[in-house]
């Protein structure tokens, strides 16, 4: 268990980072809603909508596991996968299967907690220790992302479970209102009867990667349901509805501004149901960010054969085509002078595109934008706008789009202008920007 901490320790503190001090305090801002806010129990989803979410948990048998999953794979179903984070590196041919199902937009990965204890009885602690467990460990091991649905090992949950999960940045504590009891040994016959009987709309069905005959009882389950009009979907497209993001409250002018930039093709989702509002963002993507708002992207490929930048190649896909990402976006952002590179002894000049871009920087990019292709003056750095902890070469740059209402300090005399932009920020910033005339 003192192992087990002190790698949640280190796990978790991205997490911890968004819901302590003045980072909680951005998050609200940006977000328009309060993550340490308690967990929304759920067991089914909508009853409008015609969907059914098949729901794996317990990763702790390799053969049955990658069995289920490439089931799913082959019938083509999605699914979420609640995993135990003590199970994770111990079963690589099962995370190998999962990553190959997130790679076709089949599966999504939540959390199982880290050993599977009943929570209602630990402290709330040793809920916190355990919570999470099972994202942060397959975050670690794979790289790949997950997503903040928690399921309570047993179902077994409180209001302190909710809060603890809620604290721990969990949206949602999944629950099901169907459960075959796969786990108990029962026929693939049997299984797929049981959950055939009571299929309806909204329906979440718990069943288990560690079950000997769910294999073999999800095509059953699927040619029905199927032919009866349902549409297999994961928790987090099922909650998610008509909404653009699970993530996104489009009720606060952030949740606005991130549905229009979405809307319009300037931003993205890492998929159908997630934003990503709190997240970093590189220089790369706000260039392709830039040169799409600004209306610069056109279908030819710009300098392919002398690049601006050293460390921005034009990349190909396994045919031989180029892709568009970075190299083109970022040669059309520095083709009308929104981006600028630094050189690099012995190299040339550098734009370090996967970098997280700052305040000032992103004030610098946005500045562009507004000088070079809307036409604006120059502003002296001088101006009430200035603050004092903005460096003099930006000065001008901040002074303009916060003149311009476009960015805006955490008090009078602080801009925090190192502190990293997030996804939601610059979707805001720049739906401004188009509404300057």
């Amino acid at each position: 268990m003192e192992h087990r901490a002190r790698n949640r320790q280190a796990l978790s503190y991205r997490r911890w980072a968004l819901v302590v001090g003045l980072a909680a305090v951005l998050l609200m801002l940006w977000t328009g809603s309060a993550w340490a806010a308690s967990a929304t129990v759920v067991r089914h989803g909508p009853p409008d909508q015609k969907q059914i979410a098949l729901t794996f948990d317990d990763n702790t048998k390799s053969d049955r596991g990658v069995a289920i999953l490439r089931t799913l794979q082959r019938e083509k179903v999605p699914a979420s996968l609640f995993l135990i984070g003590s199970s994770v590196k111990g079963t690589p041919a099962i995370n190998t299967e999962i990553l190959k199902g997130m790679k076709e937009g089949l599966f999504e990965v939540g959390d199982h907690s880290w050993s599977h204890p009943a929570l209602p009885g630990l402290s709330g602690s040793a809920m916190a220790s355990q919570i999470g467990g099972g994202t942060d460990a397959f975050r670690s091991v794979t790289g790949a992302r997950t997503v903040p649905l928690f399921r309570p090992p047993y179902g077994s949950t409180n209001a302190q479970v909710a809060a603890v999960a809620g604290s721990e940045g969990f949206r949602y504590l999944v629950l099901w209102d169907i459960d075959p009891r796969d786990w108990a040994g029962g026929s693939a016959s049997s299984i797929a009867d049981h959950v055939i009987s009571r299929a309806h709309n909204g329906a979440i069905v718990v069943m288990h990667l560690s079950a000997p005959h769910t294999a073999a009882a999800i095509p059953m389950i699927v040619s029905n349901l199927r032919s009866k009009g349902y549409e297999f979907v994961t928790v987090s497209t099922m909650m998610k509805g008509k909404r653009p993001f699970l993530d996104v409250d489009t009720s606060s002018a952030t949740g606005k501004a991130v549905a229009r930039m979405a809307q319009e093709g300037f931003m993205s989702g890492y998929d159908g149901n997630y934003f990503g509002p709190t997240d970093t963002i590189t220089r790369a993507q706000v260039a392709k960010v830039a040169a799409l708002v600004g209306g610069l992207h056109t279908p030819e490929m710009e300098n392919a054969g002398l690049p601006t930048f050293v460390d921005v190649s034009l990349l190909h896909d396994s045919d031989g085509n180029p892709f568009a990402y970075p190299f083109d976006y970022v040669e059309e952002a520095a083709a009308a002078g929104l981006i600028v590179g630094s050189p690099a002894p012995g190299q040339g000049v550098v734009f370090r595109p996967t970098e997280a871009i700052t305040r000032v920087q992103l004030a610098q990019v946005v500045a562009r934008m507004v000088r070079q292709l809307k036409g604006y003056g120059p502003v002296d750095g001088t101006a009430s706008t200035a603050f004092p902890d903005v460096p003099a070469y930006a000065a001008s740059d901040v002074a303009l789009v916060a003149g311009l209402g476009l960015m805006s300090g955490y008090s009078a005399d602080r801009f925090s202008p190192w502190a990293g932009a997030q996804r939601a920020h610059v979707a805001v910033v720049m739906s401004r920007y188009l509404d300057l005339p």
